[in-house]
């Protein structure tokens, strides 16, 4: 079961070496929490006993392949250098362009080794920036929680109603939500709240429409979402609009789109040419 051990995120080596084109990242991999000379990723990901020992394991052969390869490298690059360093009469001449063409050979090697390596372990590399995604947005989400706890109770917010097919289909209807204290929604309504409500009153309300109309679509005023923005430091609206109305049926809370273009939408893309894969979990 997922969450057995607590363990520490570590880099892997970068497999980039001089003279051979690599384009290869950096690899996660966990370590022990005490390892003090290694660059670290900063956070711990839940991970079983089977997992830990397999991907220890994992990481312990890609580091075994990739050293392998470097050490072979190493090697014929010390023989072309020495090779280079001589006076280049005759036969020496000919000792040295063998040396450098053994040495673009084992950087071609090395290369090879490289991707055969990566690409292996990559399913776990995946995973396991996955999991660490997961925590530092669960850390990140406490954060919100605790930073907007109490707020949004301001009595601003209002809702208006339009039947969309009031013939054919009576009860089918779109809603918009809006701030009395700002611009009046430009879209034609038949019914506009009596009432003004704080977010987490007007949460409810929304549960209660939903609940006595067929609720085709609900339309969030852009003003009014760009202004809660704006007032809390460029934080989305979606994500300011859990915290204020954080409450137990939150399976049931209506929760407005992303705002386009947000910037805490999600993770950073990847580098490289890789694709972000999906390890197959044991059941």
């Amino acid at each position: 079961m997922i969450g057995d051990l607590w363990v520490l995120v570590t880099l892997l080596a970068d497999p980039a070496r001089n003279g051979a084109e690599v384009d290869e990242p950096c690899l996660l991999a966990l370590t022990d929490a005490d390892t003090t000379d290694a660059e670290r990723v900063n956070g711990l990901i839940p991970v079983d006993q089977v997992e830990w020992e397999a991907w220890r394991t994992a990481a312990d052969a890609y580091l075994a392949a990739v050293t392998d390869a470097a050490r072979t490298l190493a090697s014929a690059e010390r023989r072309a250098q020495r090779a280079a360093a001589r006076v280049l009469p005759g036969v020496r001449r000919r000792a040295t362009r063998e040396a450098e063409s053994a040495f673009r050979s084992a950087a071609a090697d090395y290369a090879v080794a490289v991707r055969a390596a990566t690409t292996g372990y990559w399913p776990i590399h995946c995973e396991i920036r996955r999991r660490l995604d997961s925590q530092i947005a669960s850390r990140r989400w406490v954060d919100i929680r605790a930073r907007f706890a109490g707020r949004g109770t301001e009595p601003v917010w209002g809702w208006s109603l339009r039947e969309l097919e009031p013939e054919q289909t009576p009860g089918l209807v779109e809603l918009t939500v809006f701030r009395w204290d700002g611009d009046p929604p430009a879209r034609a309504a038949d019914f506009v709240s009596p009432e003004r409500f704080g977010a987490p009153e007007l949460d409810r309300e929304l549960l209660r429409l939903r609940a006595e109309w067929t609720v085709r679509r609900i339309v969030w005023d852009e003003a009014a979402r760009l202004r809660v923005e704006d007032e809390n430091g460029g934080v989305p609206f979606a994500l300011w609009w859990r915290a204020v109305t954080a409450r137990v049926d939150a399976a049931e809370k209506v929760v407005p789109p992303r705002s386009p273009g947000s910037a805490f939408a999600g993770p950073p893309a990847q580098s490289g040419r890789r694709r972000i894969e999906v390890l197959q979990l044991p059941e």
